[in-house]
């Protein structure tokens, strides 16, 4: 499915979402924690836009035309390096529904995965998941990695997707990974981070990226780019070369553009969405302005916010 740029300003943009939403309305919750509440309302979008098991991350397409096998990079990146280090145990941090974990137990069905996440609904539904599949070398706890508990240890592999984008102390979040990892273990994390400050940016632009990290509970901003290197390297893990995945996000972020345009362009949508949960009808608004606030090292007054893959090893 071939996806092409939107041809919608984004001063236009902006004025759709405040007129459907009311963009002070939205800024109000800047800065509030609701991450339990985002997640229990947007279930339902997210499992009819990615996947009936719930699927929570970006797809990433190389070649430049949207599919939904762009869904599968990052678990298949982790089934790559469990196969590298001839691993037996698995970690996955902020497992959500249990769309990745699953994904790669399938596939290496002699390692044994363990799933952790925040919301205990996400782990009684991930569990759900691995009993209909007969996958009995998936579990699922909750917990949260902001410390990971004690009992996490010796795993070969922990990966965390567009979840750590949440976390509030870094260095902490650092140590527990390394704390969880055996010698020779890798970590792999896939999430967007910032390059500078929104408020730098020039007015519409600054607006549509608080809009953007409101509507996907990142209240108090992106973790700035190399950031999650230095507490990797404080903990003691040696950090690859990061990798940027912005330009493979775009042909998803522009095929989300359209789709919510005309959504919201409905007034007889406009009045259904009016009744729908409000946190769940705000990913609209990331939908509209995703790819205006992406990095793709255009310009100097581009975006702010870059895709990335950071992978680590703990030394032997």
């Amino acid at each position: 499915m071939t996806a092409t740029a939107p041809t919608h300003s984004l001063s236009d943009l902006l004025k759709l979402i405040d007129k459907v939403f009311g963009s002070d309305k939205v800024m109000k919750d800047w800065g509030r924690e609701m991450i339990p509440e985002y997640y229990a309302q947007s279930g339902p979008a997210y499992e009819k836009m990615h996947s009936a098991q719930g699927c929570m991350h970006s797809a990433l397409n190389a070649d430049g035309t949207f599919s939904f096998d762009g869904y599968l990079v990052q678990p298949r990146a982790v089934v790559a390096e469990t196969v590298a280090v001839k691993g037996k145990r698995v970690l996955e941090l902020g497992c959500g529904k249990g769309f990745n974990s699953l994904f790669c137990a399938q596939n290496l069905k002699e390692v044994q995965f363990t799933g952790t996440d925040l919301l205990q609904d996400h782990v009684n539904r991930a569990s759900g998941f691995a009993k209909t599949a007969e996958r009995t070398n998936v579990t699922y706890e909750q917990a949260s990695y902001e410390p990971l508990p004690d009992r996490f240890r010796d795993f070969d592999v922990a990966f965390g997707f567009e979840t750590l984008c949440y976390a509030k102390d870094t260095d902490l979040v650092a140590a527990s990974i390394a704390a969880a990892l055996r010698p020779g273990g890798r970590f792999v994390m896939y999430d967007m981070h910032a390059y500078g400050s929104a408020d730098d940016l020039p007015p519409d632009l600054a607006r549509a990226t608080r809009l953007y990290e409101v509507s996907v509970a990142v209240t108090r901003g992106f973790i700035q780019a190399g950031q999650w290197e230095a507490s990797l390297r404080k903990a003691g893990l040696v950090v690859d070369p990061v990798e940027d995945l912005t330009a493979q996000l775009q042909p998803g972020l522009y095929r989300q553009v359209e789709m919510s345009y005309r959504t919201l362009s409905d007034w007889k949508k406009r009045l259904a969405i009016k009744a729908m949960p409000p946190l769940l009808t705000r990913n609209a608004i990331a939908a509209l302005v995703g790819p205006a606030i992406c990095r793709l090292g255009r310009e100097s007054n581009d975006g702010i916010l870059a895709y990335q893959k950071i992978t680590a090893s703990k030394p032997a």
